[in-house]
């Protein structure tokens, strides 16, 4: 289970705001389980060029929304001899003004080192912050370094928490990793399954709407819309029929689904395991027929499901 992921369900605060907590979150539980893999996520952060590093007996500490004369920066680090300020962006513009006033508090500060640090998730072009911050970070980085230190990390805890953030970023497309070999067969074999999917569809003689093609999902609206079926490219190995209108169904009145049955906010969704059915040993005729049962059972228990305006149906 990730945590972060888990948990962003039900944060009452902006994407943002819960993306930076988060984050604090990590390095802080680093720092006091696994101290030296805390201390390199930090001196990638904040560190150019080996000017100072972090020490074992430093006392450092990682806030968020620290209030100041001039503003409050989304990440503060400090430590007795460092005050550093971090302007974390999602998907909101850099802000000129800001990074100004959060430079002034800098000069204003006794502190011996002193840095201001940009982390955003797409590439600035320095003309939009006019080289006011020391750096310019991105969360793929972070992602990066993550992966490297996971690799040295032994502490179950951080591990654990270590895994979840990144797979935390992963699903929010602050990830990028290497495209192997595997691409181009990839892309033929789900093509291929495609095609299979629209197969079995017809096979059920169920009337298509139109194709679904989202940046999370390859799919088909069926029956004006009453249906989807389709494939989630996190999770290609799960073939999906939905079923929408879920105030006008009810679930119980199938005991037993054929297939497993999750409830979302305004649908149910029919799942087929490739894997748990043995789907990629099967011949393509085998492959075929599982997938037509699969849609064929879905959708007759989906209208065994919908109960009438106003009308509780017998079985």
């Amino acid at each position: 289970m990730n945590v972060f992921s888990a948990l962003a369900k039900y944060n009452s605060v902006t994407d943002e705001n819960y993306l930076t907590e988060s984050f604090v979150f990590l390095i802080s539980s680093l720092l006091k389980r696994d101290r030296t893999i805390g201390l390199d996520i930090l001196a990638n952060l904040c560190v150019t060029n080996g000017e100072f590093e972090f020490s074992e007996e430093e006392d450092i500490t990682v806030s968020t929304q620290v209030t100041t004369p001039e503003g409050r920066p989304d990440i503060e680090v400090s430590s007795p001899d460092k005050l550093i300020y971090v302007d974390v962006k999602d998907s909101s513009p850099v802000d000129t003004s800001q990074l100004r006033r959060y430079r002034k508090q800098l000069h204003s500060s006794n502190t011996m080192m002193k840095k201001l640090l940009l982390l955003t998730r797409f590439p600035i072009d320095d003309t939009e912050h006019k080289g006011i911050p020391d750096k310019c970070i991105r969360w793929s980085e972070v992602h990066n370094w993550l992966a490297a230190v996971r690799q040295d990390a032994e502490e179950p805890v951080g591990v654990y928490l270590i895994e979840s953030f990144m797979s935390f970023l992963k699903g929010k497309g602050m990830s990028i990793e290497k495209v192997g070999w595997e691409y181009t067969n990839g892309l033929v074999a789900f093509n291929n399954m495609i095609d299979m999917v629209v197969a079995a569809i017809r096979e059920a003689k169920l009337s298509f709407y139109r194709k679904a093609a989202a940046w999370d999902s390859k799919g088909f609206w069926l029956e004006d819309k009453k249906y989807w079926c389709g494939i989630y490219y996190n999770s290609p190995q799960t073939v999906v029929f939905k079923v929408f209108h879920k105030k006008g169904l009810k679930v119980g009145r199938v005991p037993n689904p054929s297939f497993p049955v999750k409830e979302s906010f305004a649908s149910i969704w029919f799942q087929l395991d490739l894997e748990g059915i043995h789907f990629f040993s099967l011949d393509k005729d085998a492959q075929m027929s599982k997938l037509a049962e699969f849609v064929k059972v879905a959708h007759r228990e989906a209208e065994q499901m919908r109960v009438l305006p106003g009308v509780e149906r017998k079985q």
